[in-house]
């Protein structure tokens, strides 16, 4: 179903042929501030949008976020504190805010837990007016990163697992509310389907994904490497690489001597649905969207790697 068929070249041959792929994603990719913040405004005044006219009991309707409506997933987008965190960091401060735990205390499987807790607490605190505390913090994240000086990109910002620069902070607040976006709207919109500048932003955050979707697996005796080739909306090549200590997403220095066990194939779009929990591997490969080569086993079992979210 989604093997790279025998009336083709070999995928790893095809790879290895196409000089796009030969090059480092960021040579190909890379975007200004300013042209993501300009991605920024168009998620949100896409999402906002879409979910302007939703009926209460629509807001009760169990969203593509497992254990959450689509009122929950609302709440931890309204719950997330990227404009007090950032404008804290344009000034120098990254310590934690108030009542925030401190990046010595961090531990990931609280991480998510406490996300899980807080859409609930916000949701409970806003009432009925989720949808215009949506749009308040929406409209302030845009407000904070249309502020920022050029010299301020790198300032640092506080985030729980650590210090992060405001350039990815505006990463993190495109790729969160482009995925909860889809998570939202897709349940009311079969087709919906993320941009392709929302795409390039979550292709940059996957490493993140990684690190809370596969945790250490001891079983392991040697690395596993699943290697992803990604031909639009930008063309890029990663291996996810797998120890017994856990999971790593890196970009492969020389994929003719690097040897992957398995190389998929596949949209911008299907590896980061794929990458963020969203998509099943193996409905993925099932309808041809991800295409691999090697290893069957491997293969058609990497959706059994996903250890934790």
């Amino acid at each position: 179903m989604g093997r790279w068929s025998k009336l083709f070249p070999r995928l790893s041959d095809t790879l290895l042929s196409d000089r796009r792929f030969q090059l480092h994603s960021e040579e190909i990719s890379m975007e200004t501030p300013i042209e993501r913040v300009e991605i920024l405004r168009q998620e949100v005044a896409r999402f906002k949008e879409r979910v302007a006219n939703l009926a209460p009991q629509d807001r009760e309707l169990p969203s593509a976020c497992d254990g959450w409506t689509v009122a929950d997933v609302v709440a931890h987008l309204v719950g997330q504190a990227f404009p007090l965190t950032v404008s804290r960091g344009l000034q120098g401060d990254y310590s934690p805010p108030p009542g925030a735990p401190a990046v010595t205390a961090h531990n990931e499987d609280d991480f998510a837990r406490n996300i899980f807790q807080r859409a609930f607490n916000t949701r409970a605190e806003v009432g009925d007016r989720l949808l215009e505390a949506l749009a308040e913090r929406l409209d302030e994240s845009v407000t904070v990163f249309e502020g920022v000086g050029h010299e301020q990109w790198d300032n640092l910002c506080y985030w729980p697992p650590g210090p992060e620069t405001v350039r990815v902070m505006l990463d993190m607040r495109i790729s969160e509310l482009s995925m909860h976006a889809w998570d939202v709207c897709s349940r009311f919109d079969s087709d919906y389907r993320l941009s392709d500048g929302a795409v390039r932003v979550l292709m940059d955050t996957v490493p993140r994904a990684v690190r809370r979707a596969f945790r250490p697996d001891p079983s392991l005796s040697a690395p596993v490497i699943f290697r992803f080739a990604i031909d639009a909306p930008v063309v890029a090549l990663y291996d996810l690489v797998f120890t017994p200590e856990g999971a790593v997403l890196q970009q492969p220095q020389d994929p003719k001597t690097t040897q992957a066990d398995v190389a998929f194939r596949c949209d911008g779009e299907t590896y980061v649905m794929v990458m963020y929990g969203r998509t099943a591997p193996d409905a993925a490969i099932a309808s041809g969207r991800l295409l691999w080569e090697g290893d069957d086993v491997l293969a058609l079992g990497f959706g059994r790697r996903f250890l934790g979210g």
